[in-house]
């Protein structure tokens, strides 16, 4: 069951003036290529590191609503599916964690031949953001969300704590907020940019 969520909050875009800007196909390779294993388990932590590598740095036009388990592109999902279809990465599924669910595990195909790469910056971030749970990057990045409409930290906390009341235990808020300290996103203010168009509730 999906939590209803009370906000209409507006998508958020990150913008920035300098190189080229990625797409969503780009956007994901390049995720998947920041990593040492270059691959990620679960498509709500490749939605979540997608989120935080634009957040860090990348130069990309994709557009990031808050939904159910916080920061969501369609435009990543999109491109995920796109990408296992044409073969530059692989999708399978595969049990770990103590339950042994299944989730969705994609690879690069080919690590060597990537079309783009991120700054500096942003490939640490995604290394040291890689470190932490999923839960725990859902947490962060939701907080980080409600920070890029202009919620001062404390504000973005409390308005994640309500709106994951379940998922905000205060071990999980605060290993969160040790992410975003640890890349430098949990003070600093960026300039992004919100456009004029509402997010659908899902």
């Amino acid at each position: 069951m999906f939590c209803s969520i009370e906000y209409e909050i507006e998508p958020i875009i990150a913008t920035h003036e300098r190189g080229k800007v990625m797409d969503a196909e780009g956007l994901v390779l390049s995720v998947l290529g920041a990593l040492p294993a270059r691959e990620i388990r679960g498509r709500k932590r490749l939605q979540k590191l997608a989120f935080f590598a634009v957040q860090t740095g990348a130069e990309s036009n994709v557009r990031f609503f808050l939904y159910d388990f916080g920061p969501f592109s369609t435009e990543v999902a999109k491109a995920t599916d796109f990408l296992a279809f044409v073969g530059d990465i692989t999708e399978v599924e595969e049990q770990f964690g103590r339950a042994k669910r299944y989730h969705k595990v994609y690879r690069l195909t080919d690590p060597v031949d990537l079309p783009e790469r991120f700054p500096t910056e942003t490939s640490e971030a995604l290394r040291a953001l890689n470190e932490y749970s999923t839960i725990e990057l859902e947490i962060a990045s939701t907080i980080r969300y409600f920070m890029g409409t202009g919620f001062d930290p404390s504000r973005a906390i409390e308005e994640t704590k309500r709106l994951k009341p379940s998922k905000s235990e205060p071990i999980i808020v605060r290993r969160a907020t040790e992410a975003l300290s640890k890349v430098g996103l949990y003070e600093r203010r960026r300039t992004d940019q919100v456009s004029s168009t509402r997010s659908d509730q899902l």
